[in-house]
C-alpha cells in the first residue's frame, strides 16, 4: 500500500506529465508548471530539484506505462508474430498519443544541451532495458520456432527501434514543410518502416 507521501508525489508527477504532453517540455518552466497544476513552486523543487530531474522522472513514468502495455499484449503463436506486434506498437502509440514522441525528442535534446551526467539516467535506462527484455523473449521464441532468421538481436533491436523513433519524432512535430511532405499520411509511413524491419528477419 502506498504511503500518503508517495500517493501525493505520484499525483503531482501524473499532473506534470499530462501538462507536459499537452504543452510541450520546451514551452514550460518550473514556474509555469507550478502555476498550471496549482501547487507551490517550492514543492516542485523539493520533489525534483531541477527541470532536468523533473523531465527524467516524467520520462521514466512514460516508459513504465509503455512497458506495461507491451507486457500485457496477447502472446502470439510464433516469435515473428510477437515481434510484429511489438514493433506495431510504434504505429499504435503514435496514432493514439503522438505527443509522447514529441516529448521524447525534447527530452533527448534537453539531456544533450544540459550535458547531463549519465549516472542520472540509470533509472531511465533501466526501464528501456526492461522493454528490450520483452523483445528478447520474442526473438528467442522466433529462433526456436524457426519463424525468424538468426541475426544479431542487439543490432536489429537498436537499429530498428532508433529508426522508428526517429520517424515518429519527426512526424510528431507536424513539420510538413514541402508539398511532398503531404503525399503520404503518417501512419502509412510508420507501417511501411515496420514492414521493412520485419521483412529483414522473417523466415522466407
Amino acid at each position: 500500500m502506498k504511503t500518503l507521501k508517495q500517493a501525493k508525489y505520484d499525483l503531482v508527477l501524473e499532473n506534470i506529465k499530462e501538462l507536459i504532453l499537452e504543452k510541450g517540455l520546451n514551452n514550460l518552466t518550473i514556474t509555469d508548471i507550478a502555476k498550471e497544476i496549482g501547487i507551490g513552486e517550492a514543492t516542485i523543487y523539493r520533489y525534483f530539484n531541477t527541470k532536468v530531474n523533473l523531465a527524467i522522472e516524467v520520462g521514466i513514468r512514460l516508459w513504465e506505462e509503455i512497458f506495461q502495455e507491451l507486457r500485457n499484449q496477447i502472446n502470439k503463436d510464433t516469435g515473428y508474430e510477437n515481434i510484429e506486434q511489438f514493433l506495431t506498437y510504434f504505429d499504435y502509440g503514435f496514432m493514439n498519443n503522438n505527443s509522447i514522441f514529441s516529448f521524447l525528442q525534447q527530452f533527448d535534446n534537453l539531456m544533450i544541451t544540459e550535458n547531463v551526467d549519465k549516472t542520472l539516467l540509470i533509472k531511465y535506462d533501466d526501464v528501456l532495458l526492461k522493454i528490450k527484455l520483452i523483445f528478447d523473449e520474442y526473438f528467442d521464441k522466433g529462433l526456436k520456432d524457426n519463424s525468424i532468421i538468426p541475426i544479431d538481436r542487439d543490432i536489429f533491436y537498436y537499429t530498428t527501434t532508433h529508426m522508428l523513433l526517429g520517424i515518429c519524432y519527426r512526424l510528431a512535430h507536424h513539420n510538413k514543410i514541402l508539398p511532398s511532405d503531404e503525399l503520404i499520411d503518417d501512419s502509412t509511413q510508420i507501417k511501411t518502416a515496420i514492414k521493412i524491419c520485419l521483412n529483414y528477419i522473417r523466415r522466407k
